[in-house]
């Protein structure tokens, strides 16, 4: 692994371990059962986040492929939680561990409740199609796959540095929204902000 990939592993680890810490350092009410479920999901994809770098670095990338297809996921449960879920589908979840929309629906709600917002939108713009596969099964790689000479499946840098971006940035965007929701405006500016800083990679 060249040194480059592994400064851009460590940045974006820093980088969410600094959500972690913003989010941290305040408390939040255990009797809203909406900031409960988003806060619960943004610890379970941060924690797939230092996860899915391990794995990086031990050469697993396939099995960290799949935990940033988990981070994605939990973004777009969390953004509908948080800004589009009646106290109804709430309760339902809750109760029943039911989910009312199935994805298409669930997407098409969280665009329509973000249009003004121009960190999910360029999350979103960016990435648009990145997010996509990321959403379906790992294995869909057919035409993407790379054997090297000792007959192991590779991956290349770019394709490391792209999913380890993806990642972070949907935990950015998940922890602004939340941060927002509950009224921390200038954490809400600050976690946004850590995009902009050395955070970048190829478009695909």
């Amino acid at each position: 692994m060249k040194p480059e990939l592994l400064e851009h592993l460590d940045k974006v680890r820093d980088k969410v371990n600094q959500v972690d810490r913003i989010i941290s350092s305040h408390e939040y009410s255990g009797d809203d059962t909406r900031t409960v479920m988003v806060r619960g999901l943004l610890s379970t994809i941060i924690e797939y986040h230092r996860s899915m770098l391990q794995l990086i670095k031990t050469g697993a990338v396939a099995s960290s492929r799949a935990l940033t297809r988990d981070v994605v996921q939990g973004m777009r449960y969390g953004l509908w939680i948080n800004g589009c879920a009646t106290p109804e589908q709430i309760l339902r979840i809750k109760e029943g561990d039911d989910w009312p929309l199935t994805l298409p629906e669930m997407i098409k709600e969280i665009d329509a409740a973000n249009t003004a917002n121009a960190f999910f939108q360029g999350l979103k713009n960016r990435w648009g199609s990145q997010l996509h596969k990321y959403s379906i099964s790992g294995l869909v790689r057919l035409g993407r796959w790379h054997i090297d000479p000792s007959s192991r499946l590779t991956y290349g840098d770019e394709e490391i540095r792209d999913l380890s971006t993806i990642a972070t940035l949907c935990i950015l965007v998940l922890a602004a929204n939340f941060l927002d929701r509950q009224n921390y405006v200038v954490d809400c500016k600050q976690v946004e902000a850590l995009a902009g800083l050395g955070l970048s990679a190829s478009q695909s």
